[in-house]
């Protein structure tokens, strides 16, 4: 059997201004790096062997420093698990987004996928970057072993649902340090990119599961920002 644990980033200090991140970065808040470091001490007494990956992007390598202290190894940096570009939106308000660009807003909450109409990755594009990466983590796992994946909320939803072959949505969103896990149970997955419909005999185990966080480190999907909201006049560092 191999194991790959997913684990989306802490809070990010853009994630609590609730602004649009994509492959843009401002680090962690407060909140992000304790839920980084309660995560770390979980997965380090769970998976004390694991390997440790990370995409490239500032919140995620801040999100896995604390476990590459407790397990004393280095996490390789791979900017094929980044998150989804989100093109000329990338470092606004939702709230500025709404007035600004208020057609595609209201068409992206009613569920269009129109990244790709200002400069982005369209969730195809996405899927299409992700999955093989995310098969190659797994095929390179040692039998028995585990490997562990910092990475992002856009990244692990559309792999995941593209890899099990289920429509996007259909498990729900994922949450800051939630851990998703992907087992091959029959110690390989050679022809599962090419096979996503059960081929591989890959299992999801587990769906951003967040019972290691007390549960006032728990965040969540924030609120739909409508086109009718206004900016707000100031904007914390640090939400909640």
């Amino acid at each position: 059997m191999r194991r790959l644990v997913l684990v989306r980033h802490g809070e990010s200090r853009w994630n609590a201004q609730a602004r649009v991140q994509g492959q843009r970065c401002a680090g962690l808040s407060a909140v992000g790096h304790a839920q980084a470091r309660v995560t770390a001490s979980a997965l380090a007494s769970a998976y004390p062997e694991a390997v440790l990956v990370t995409s490239d992007l500032q919140r995620t390598a801040e999100t896995v420093a604390p476990l590459e202290l407790e397990l004393r190894r280095t996490a390789r940096h791979d900017p094929v698990l980044r998150e989804r570009s989100f093109g000329a939106w990338e470092g606004q308000l939702r709230t500025e987004i709404a007035q600004g660009d208020t057609a595609r807003w209201d068409r992206w909450l009613a569920g269009e996928d129109l990244i790709a109409e200002v400069g982005g990755e369209s969730a195809d594009q996405l899927a299409d970057r992700v999955v093989p990466a995310l098969a190659g983590l797994l095929d390179a796992t040692a039998p028995g072993g585990v490997t562990i994946a910092v990475s992002h909320g856009g990244t692990i939803h559309h792999g995941v649902h593209r890899w099990l072959g289920l429509t996007a949505g259909t498990l729900g969103g994922v949450a800051n340090t939630s851990v998703t896990e992907i087992v091959a149970w029959d110690g390989t997955v050679e022809g599962l990119v090419g096979n996503l419909d059960g081929g591989g005999r890959v299992v999801l185990d587990r769906w951003n599961e967040v019972a290691h966080l007390p549960v006032e480190l728990r965040t969540a999907w924030r609120p739909k920002v409508s086109s009718e909201a206004r900016p707000p006049q100031e904007v914390p560092t640090v939400g909640r």
